[in-house]
């Protein structure tokens, strides 16, 4: 009996080592097909697209809201050195540049910006250099994820003190 609950014991752990180890593996990030994978591994869609210029990016979404992954300075389409995940909101009166400021004055991650059309443009810059473990990729989604959500929220409170 006890070699049998040892022999179990060692089988568990071996299935503990070999999820652990497909979480660790590593990532080259700087492939965007590579990045697609992964997205769609943790549970995104994921469209591999080119913008006019010819240079990759990804359409996804999370929080029902799309974002995109774009790549930069690539070689063709692959060998990028960095990754951006973005978004937008429509012009808004309330998209100021004290808006921005003061969501940037309190967040690390996730960062705003208003373009000249009064649209506010959200981000989160990644470096693609070296390789990353799919844990850390999939915590970098979750990141996205949890501050664009973040995001909305804070659009909605000012929106609601606003009386709109």
């Amino acid at each position: 009996m006890r070699r049998l609950i040892a022999a179990l014991a060692l089988l568990l752990g071996m299935t503990g080592a070999v999820n652990a180890a497909a979480q660790d593996r590593l990532l080259d990030l700087r492939q965007p097909s590579v990045v697609a994978d992964a997205l769609r591994e943790a549970g995104y869609k994921a469209e591999m697209k080119t913008n006019s210029k010819g240079e990759p990016y990804i359409e996804s979404s999370a929080n029902g809201s799309s974002f995109t992954i774009e790549f930069y300075n690539c070689t063709g389409l692959v060998d990028c050195t960095s990754y951006q995940f973005a978004s937008w909101y429509k012009a808004d009166p309330m998209f100021t540049v004290a808006f921005a400021n003061e969501w940037n004055l309190k967040k690390r991650f996730l960062k705003v910006a208003v373009d000249k059309d009064g649209n506010l443009n959200e981000y989160m810059d990644f470096t693609a250099t070296g390789k990353t473990t799919y844990a850390n990729f999939a915590d970098i989604v979750d990141w996205y994820q949890t501050m664009d959500s973040s995001l909305a929220k804070f659009i909605d409170e000012h929106r609601s003190a606003a009386g709109k």
